[in-house]
């Protein structure tokens, strides 16, 4: 009879350490935050085992990079600005600008490397003048958004300058209407 009732209790008890164990990780945290050791492919450069071709070890499943789910959303604001416009020998003068501030999402995503027949260093075919040709299939899809004007309009300030000739000078100013997350282009900076 003590069995029927210490069982259920054991079977609970057990249920629950193993649902604990099991924490739901924060969305976009790579690797988890709950991840007690090292990446195993660290550990494996420390022995000496013959070399043999094999995918990479990674603390995570691959992810479908198209998934929404798995990207942060990017966010860039347009805040007001007090600019301050001078020159030497006049009086300076402060005009309301805006500027750009947020952060944007940047993708580096490696593609394959092709045959070694004929290549150097894997770096690229070599042609037979001895210069590299490129590949544009094989190279890695980069890119590169930040936070910056999309919309700008030019501003001329006058400013007093009672002891020159003449008594004023004219200033241009680059004013900000509205800020976006941009792509810029990378292709052929940061190479590895």
């Amino acid at each position: 009879m003590l069995w029927r009732i210490t069982l259920p209790v054991l079977l609970a008890g057990v249920l629950c350490i193993t649902a604990e164990t099991k924490k739901l990780r924060p969305q976009g945290s790579i690797p988890s935050p709950y991840k007690n050791k090292g990446n195993l492919s660290s550990e494996r450069h420390h022995r000496q085992l013959p070399r043999k071709p094999e995918v990479l070890s990674s603390s995570r499943e691959a992810l479908v990079v198209t998934e929404r789910r798995y990207l942060r959303r990017d966010w860039c604001k347009t805040q007001p600005l007090r600019q301050t416009v001078s020159e030497e020998g006049c009086r300076s003068r402060t005009v309301v600008n805006r500027f750009c501030y947020g952060q944007c999402n940047s993708f580096y995503i490696p593609r394959h490397m092709g045959p070694s027949v004929g290549h150097s260093q894997n770096r690229g075919p070599v042609s037979g003048s001895g210069r590299r040709s490129h590949n544009k299939a094989q190279e890695p899809f980069q890119s590169c958004s930040f936070c910056r004007p999309h919309r700008i309009t030019q501003l001329t300030v006058q400013l007093d300058c009672p002891g020159l000739q003449p008594p004023f000078r004219h200033r241009k100013v680059q004013r900000v209407k509205q800020c976006r997350c941009m792509s810029v282009d990378v292709s052929g900076h940061g190479k590895l």
